[in-house]
């Protein structure tokens, strides 16, 4: 019987999000100790409530609390994700039926603090948004990174293009300063970035399978997640001329975090540029034998079993038994 791991998420929820924290939340692998949110595809408040309302539609069985963390950068910049991307209310313009739940009255440094406590070594953190609630928890605890079991962070890129500029990516860029701070406090830390996430696909073929297989209890599940991303699969048509498709972030790392041996990883040295407007978000590492960066090592992300990958994503919420017909 494996161990049941327990997570915190740690997200900006927009499209790609909500199907990680759906992921999360029905795995009998994983207990979500709490959600916290942060400003990126939507602001922090916003995200708290797309995360209150993807709870309930979860039907995952226990309570989940959330946090509103970072609504800004360590530095005090803002900036969201067009609406053309992820909606006006960050998961595509679907509205899902309201919640009774509230948010907890905590802050995301202190609840990530405390949760680190209290699971004495056993708690994982999965982000899917900018890093500013971590690095803000590392800034008042510097000793979090040896409480913490391991971090699992959708967001950079080695070797692929950026997505906000040629050198970066956007959950690193966003707050490249806050990234910087993590990747040198000595977390056991897995970047799940664009050199995999930009070759893993959800296509129009999969929607339909898992709205025609889907296990009678996730029918409001696979119908939110068919209309979440028809916004999205438009804006891969017309950013990335992709047809009935669009690629795979958010859920990678959370599919990644449950079972690591889905990719392949590179260890570096690595840092965040945060200085240089041009450069703002590229990730900098040591490439010679003797290493310059006195950090120690991060892994990446580098391949990934992407058929694999999407096959488990759309399986937690379809009947994946024989015998459907006998009866």
């Amino acid at each position: 019987m494996k161990k049941m791991r327990h997570v915190i998420i740690d997200a900006d929820t927009g499209v790609d999000d909500s199907l990680a924290i759906l992921y999360a939340l029905r795995s009998p692998n994983f207990k979500v100790e709490g959600i916290t949110t942060c400003y990126g595809n939507s602001n922090a408040f916003q995200s708290a409530e797309n995360s209150i309302r993807l709870i309930k539609l979860s039907k995952c069985g226990y309570e989940v609390p959330v946090v509103v963390g970072a609504n800004e950068s360590i530095d005090g910049g803002f900036e969201s994700a067009p609406a053309y991307i992820h909606g006006d209310n960050g998961i595509g313009n679907v509205e899902l039926p309201e919640s009774d739940q509230k948010v907890l009255n905590e802050s995301a440094v202190d609840f990530i603090l405390r949760k680190a406590e209290e699971l004495d070594g056993e708690l994982e953190i999965i982000t899917t948004g900018r890093m500013t609630n971590l690095a803000m928890a590392v800034m008042k605890d510097t000793k979090l990174p040896k409480k913490v079991k391991r971090v699992v962070t959708m967001g950079g890129t080695l070797y692929a293009k950026g997505n906000v500029n040629p050198y970066a990516e956007a959950n690193i860029q966003g707050d490249a300063h806050a990234s910087d701070i993590v990747f040198r406090a000595g977390f056991h830390l897995t970047l799940v970035g664009l050199d995999v996430t930009m070759k893993t696909f959800i296509t129009d073929r999969e929607i339909t399978n898992l709205c025609k297989y889907c296990k009678e209890d996730c029918k409001d599940i696979a119908e939110y997640i068919k209309n979440v991303l028809k916004l999205y699969f438009e804006f891969h048509r017309v950013s990335e001329g992709m047809v009935e498709q669009c690629v795979v972030h958010d859920p990678l790392a959370v599919l990644i975090a449950e079972d690591p041996s889905l990719g392949e990883y590179q260890m570096i040295r690595a840092g965040v540029e945060y200085e240089h407007e041009k450069y703002k978000g590229m990730i900098t590492y040591d490439v010679g034998f003797l290493p310059t960066l006195d950090r120690g090592e991060i892994s990446v992300c580098i391949a990934v079993d992407s058929k694999k990958a999407v096959r488990r994503l759309f399986s937690m919420f379809q009947e994946m038994e024989f015998g459907r017909y006998n009866n």
